[in-house]
């Protein structure tokens, strides 16, 4: 992303949590970045697309921070890194988020179906974390330890974002999953009935393809992987099979999702150190285990 629409970003982000959505202008805006109104207008048609974008940018970062985590072999560890960035995030863009508790801004449909996408990927970012854990024992009280894993965290959030209480990061990951071990092992020991059922919650959770976010993140990763194969120094009919698995990857990966046919299709790339990282995103999105 461009620097000075970046910068602009955050400050619109900063002004609009201080005041209000509706009683923040453009043209405060501009002033506090340093620029004009028509230098704003080159970036943003309107203060609502500017909203829209810094959320939906915003979200797409913080969702590729956590796929890039990765801890061979240890899924809780993932998992407790994986809430220690995020809390590093909230704890960096504390304006970001205080944007969405202090201001009336839910009026915007299409920022309405954004902060959906956001609740979307959550609970599958939750569901993957607790079935790689957990596998096939947690299947009955799945709906169950997603909640309360959710309410685990937004209380934690809560008192880190709202009431500045210090958290240690770190500590805070691993002991969250602890304590939420603490309660799914007690659910599984006890034989107890679950609560919730997945019949139960809105269609929008139980599809299994990813969010229009999760979507976007996948799109740029494979992107950036084709960028990467026109740089290759290897025969152009190398470099076409290549692009031929980078548009079944995107047909796969953002249609379809057949796990088979897309960890056969990442082979190819293994050969080349430069995609490697590339691979390993699109895995980690998709949440499959390479080949």
């Amino acid at each position: 992303m461009h620097e000075k629409k970046k910068k602009l970003m955050e400050i619109g982000m900063k002004l609009i949590a201080e005041k209000g959505y509706h009683n923040t202008s453009i043209q405060e805006i501009a002033n506090k970045a340093g620029i004009s109104k028509g230098s704003f207008y080159s970036y943003f048609p309107s203060k609502k697309a500017f909203t829209i974008t810094t959320v939906k940018a915003f979200h797409i970062q913080v969702m590729e921070e956590l796929n890039q985590v990765d801890v061979k072999g240890d899924d809780k560890e993932r998992f407790a890194k994986q809430i220690a960035i995020l809390m590093k995030y909230m704890e960096q863009h504390k304006d970001h988020i205080m944007m969405y508790f202090r201001s009336n801004i839910l009026i915007i449909e299409e920022l309405d179906q954004q902060l959906s996408d956001v609740r979307v990927d959550h609970f599958h970012w939750l569901k993957d974390n607790l079935e790689k854990i957990y596998g096939e024992q947690l299947q009955e009280f799945l709906i169950d330890a997603i909640i309360q894993a959710e309410g685990l965290l937004h209380s934690y959030f809560h008192w880190f974002v709202l009431e500045n209480v210090d958290i240690d990061k770190e500590q805070a990951g691993e002991f969250i999953v602890r304590r939420l071990h603490d309660l799914i092992t007690g659910m599984l020991k006890r034989e107890s009935t679950r609560l919730v059922d997945v019949a139960q919650i809105p269609e929008i959770y139980k599809s299994t393809r990813g969010s229009t976010l999760e979507k976007q993140t996948l799109q740029k990763v494979l992107n950036a992987l084709k960028e990467k194969v026109a740089l290759l120094d290897v025969q152009q009919s190398k470099k076409e099979r290549l692009y031929e698995a980078v548009r079944l990857l995107e047909k796969e990966g953002l249609e379809d999702c057949n796990i088979v046919v897309i960890q056969g299709l990442l082979t190819h790339f293994y050969a080349y150190d430069i995609l490697i990282d590339d691979v390993s995103k699109i895995a980690n999105i998709l949440n499959i285990e390479l080949l």
